[in-house]
Formats: structure tokens, C-alpha cells, sequence
């Protein structure tokens, strides 16, 4: 089976768009190509993974959220809020006064992702026992995982089967507001609307179009910088304090748990953390080639210090670690002080939220199908091959195409032509093969009919 949901949060302004190719190059599944002048994604290849946002130059490039405007007038509105995002703000400001103005921006209530990770911990010692794959990849990040479905399709087998803290927390508000005797209408579970901010485009799409799942508990997201914004003004108003009377009721390092490093921690065996979506495709590279044994658990983020380096967080992703790094051991103060007299009250409901905790397999996706006939794509493979040695592989992009081998794709797949390379261009024409005005039409076809006005006599 294959997963052919391509809905995506990143999205590409044609009217900003100049092609200028820096999208095209970042891209680490090669999804982007340029055409007619503009940068244009092909879905069964693109992540979600924000590399061509951080890299584009005249921000054409957006992640797509549901927004503010789309709160549901008449609902009991929760915001979902990731511990990432109080990391966001100068340390003057308690967690309670950040969580307090996020509400002020228009929610009715607001509670912590991280609430969900004392169940993820338990829940990863009881899928440790009853899963013996080895290594079993966190399925946390949802970028991560759809890398694996496009690039790695033969270890789609080794994700986790587990809804991350976010599906979980979001999984734990709507079962505990399920009407009961006397409860108010407006928390009949019809009622409630759950907005997560998101730190990433990746976990937009996770929302929107879950891998394993039909629907999401969440019912929209909201980009993390557009809360940040708002919340701030308003705390802009108050007076800086680090309030030490509340005391959350999840464990210190929970806080912490959208960092490289801390997932790993509570799987039991051998674990590494990697981060950086360069990274985690050189290790997984290895591991799908049998060159990487002996290990249990692999945490992977396709950011760089995790959730702390997402496309959608406005801070600095360094000073944001730090300031989560102290939030943990504030936490672990007063929770030594209250000697473990506040209890989570998420794992009230840990049965009935490990009944619901598992998704469905994950299936690979067509990113690197050639042919649904195996026969077919093995002859378009070999032609592949073919084109490669004509083509000069310096991997220059002028065809509109990151990579010569990417050209030789789109060729077999009826999307290119081999006279789209300019150095075989030139070839041509000396044969007499090609003339020059359909040489310039190709690069127009490419760049753009204006592009190259201004080379005209």
C-alpha cells in the first residue's frame, strides 16, 4: 500500500517568487524544481521540513496554518501549547504569565503539550516489551517521518506506532470533557476546539493529515510566531516576575522532552538523538544499507535542537534550550519542596489514553516511484542510467532541476526533456540538431520569458 495524502503547509508565493533556485538547492528530497520562472514543489516528495523557508530570500515561501481568524465563534476554545513556545520569551516572564497571556489572545483555556510525555514515558517501556524490531525511530517528529516514507520506504516498518505528546494532550482534553450529568453545553465534546501552535510546518501538516490515523483530535494550528507576537505585547504590560507558587503538575524534564537528547532517555537499551536534517539522511542512509547494528532506539528531529530550532519559532534556538534547561531545574526545586504532592493529572486517565495511544502502519509514499509496474520502472531505471552519461554531471541547476540524476528522473517521467540541460544545448546546435531560437525557448520554458530580456540586442 501506499500513502498518497500530499497535503503540506509549505506553500510557495508565485507573485513574490524571483526563481533564484536557493529552494531548489536546500532541499533535501530534491522536491523543488523551477519552472516558468517560479519555484514549484512537487507534493509526493516534499517533507514539510521548512529547509527552503529559512533559505528563501524574498520569504516567498510560507508555512500554511489555520489562524487565529478561524476560531470557531460560540466554542470552548483550548489552545495546545508546546513548552518550545514559553522558551520563546525573556526569562523574566514566569510560565504562568506567558500560558496566561496566550489565553488574552483569544482561547478560553490553555494547556501545556507536555502534560502528555509521564504517559509517552510509560507508554515507550510497555512498546519496548511488545515490539522486538530493532531499532524502533521516534515517530515525534512528523518530518521525519515522511522522510522515511519518501526516501526510506523499507524502514516505514521501524516507525513507532505511538501518537506524539500533542495527539496525546490534545486525545486526554476532549475524553475529559466528554459530557457528563450537568455538564454545560458548551462542553459537549461537539463544542470544543483544540488549536495547537505549531513550532513547524511539518507538525501543521501532522494536524491536518495524521500518518496512521483518518483525523486528528486537533482541530487546527496556528503558527507559533503569530501567538509569540501577540503574547508578547500584552506581557509587554506586566511586570516581569518569576512566579514560585505554582508548580506544574508534570515531571521537571518533561519541559524539555521537544530537545535533541531527552526522548532517548526513557526508551530502554541503546539510544541515540540526532538532529538536523542533513544528519538524520546521512544515518539513515547507513542504517537502510545495513552498515549501523546494535541499536535499539533512534531519536531523530529534523531540526536543529530539536523543536527549538523549528521554522516557526522566533527566538534564538540556543537561548531557547537554555531557557527550558533552567525551567527544569526551577520545576525540580519545587517539586522536591512539595515533595511530589502534585500529581499529573493527565495519568488519571492513562488506561482509557493507552486504549487510544496507536495509529495504523505507516506505508511509503511515491517520492521515488518511477512506475507502479515494476517491469516499467526497472526499464525507466535503466534508462536513467543511460541519461547519465550524457548528461555532464556537474549538478549546476541551470536545467530548472537540483541534480543532473533528478533531470534524468523527470525525463523518464515525461516532465523534462534532455535539451533542458544547456551544455547538451550547445552540443546540440554544433549538430544542427537544436537552433538557437528553440535553445532559448527551452530556457525560457525554464526561468521565465523575461528572464533573459535584459542578454537581448
Amino acid at each position: 500500500m501506499k500513502d498518497r495524502n500530499y497535503t503540506h503547509s509549505i506553500q510557495i508565493d508565485s507573485n513574490k517568487c524571483i526563481g533564484c533556485s536557493r529552494c531548489m538547492r536546500v532541499c533535501s528530497t530534491k522536491a523543488i524544481r523551477i519552472v516558468d520562472g517560479h519555484a514549484r514543489i512537487q507534493p509526493e516528495r516534499c517533507v514539510d521540513c521548512g529547509e527552503c523557508f529559512r533559505a528563501c530570500p524574498q520569504r516567498a515561501i510560507y508555512a500554511k496554518d489555520d489562524g487565529l481568524t478561524s476560531l470557531p465563534p460560540g466554542h470552548h476554545t483550548i489552545a495546545l501549547v508546546p513548552s518550545v513556545f514559553i522558551g520563546q520569551f525573556p526569562p523574566g516572564y514566569s510560565a504562568t504569565q506567558v500560558l496566561d497571556a496566550v489565553r488574552q489572545v483569544g482561547f478560553d483555556e490553555v494547556f501545556e503539550v507536555e502534560h502528555a510525555v509521564d504517559f509517552m514515558k510509560r507508554a515507550y517501556s510497555a512498546y519496548a516489551e511488545s515490539h522486538l524490531t530493532r531499532p524502533l525511530i521516534s515517530s515525534y517528529c512528523p518530518a521525519v517521518v515522511r522522510l522515511i516514507q519518501v526516501q526510506y520506504p523499507a524502514l516505514t516498518g521501524q516507525i513507532m506506532r505511538l501518537k506524539a505528546p500533542h495527539d496525546i494532550a490534545s486525545l486526554f482534553l476532549r475524553k475529559s470533557r466528554e459530557r457528563r450529568n450537568g455538564a454545560p453545553e458548551d462542553d459537549a465534546p461537539e463544542k470544543i476546539s483544540i488549536y495547537y501552535i505549531t513550532p513547524c510546518a511539518a507538525k501543521s501538516v501532522a494536524a491536518s493529515a495524521p500518518v496512521g490515523e483518518e483525523k486528528s483530535f486537533i482541530d487546527g494550528t496556528i503558527n507559533m510566531t503569530t501567538v509569540f507576537n501577540l503574547a508578547l505585547k500584552i506581557l509587554r504590560g506586566q511586570k516581569e516576575t518569576m512566579d514560585r507558587k505554582s508548580v506544574a503538575d508534570m515531571s521537571p524534564d518533561s519541559v524539555c522532552w521537544s530537545l535533541s537528547g531527552t526522548e532517548k532517555k526513557y526508551f530502554p537499551g541503546r539510544s541515540l538523538a540526532i538532529d538536523g536534517m542533513d544528519n538524520v539522511i546521512e544515518f539513515l542512509e547507513k542504517l537502510e544499507l545495513g552498515q549501523i547494528t546494535g541499536i535499539d532506539f533512534l531519536e531523530m528531529r529534523a531540526c536543529d535542537q530539536g523543536c527549538a530550532g523549528g521554522i516557526l519559532c522566533p527566538g534564538n534556538r540556543f537561548l531557547t534550550v537554555e531557557r527550558l534547561e533552567k525551567r527544569r531545574e526551577r520545576l525540580r526545586m519545587l517539586k522536591e519542596e512539595h515533595r511530589g504532592t502534585v500529581e499529573n493529572s493527565l495519568l488519571e486517565r492513562e488506561e482509557e489514553l493507552h486504549a487510544h495511544s496507536g495509529v495504523g502502519p505507516v506505508y511509503p509514499r511515491d517520492g521515488l516511484l518511477l512506475d507502479e509496474d515494476m517491469a516499467k520502472a526497472l526499464l525507466k531505471l535503466q534508462r536513467i542510467d543511460r541519461l547519465l552519461t550524457y548528461l555532464p554531471g556537474f549538478d549546476c541547476g541551470a536545467c530548472g532541476a537540483p541534480e543532473c540524476r533528478c533531470l534524468a528522473e523527470d525525463i523518464v517521467k515525461g516532465k523534462a526533456t534532455i535539451s533542458h540541460c544547456v551544455f547538451v544545448q550547445r552540443v546540440m546546435e554544433k549538430n544542427y540538431k537544436l537552433s538557437p531560437e528553440q535553445s532559448f525557448a527551452v530556457i525560457e520554458k525554464v526561468w521565465g520569458k523575461n528572464r533573459l530580456d535584459k542578454y537581448r540586442e
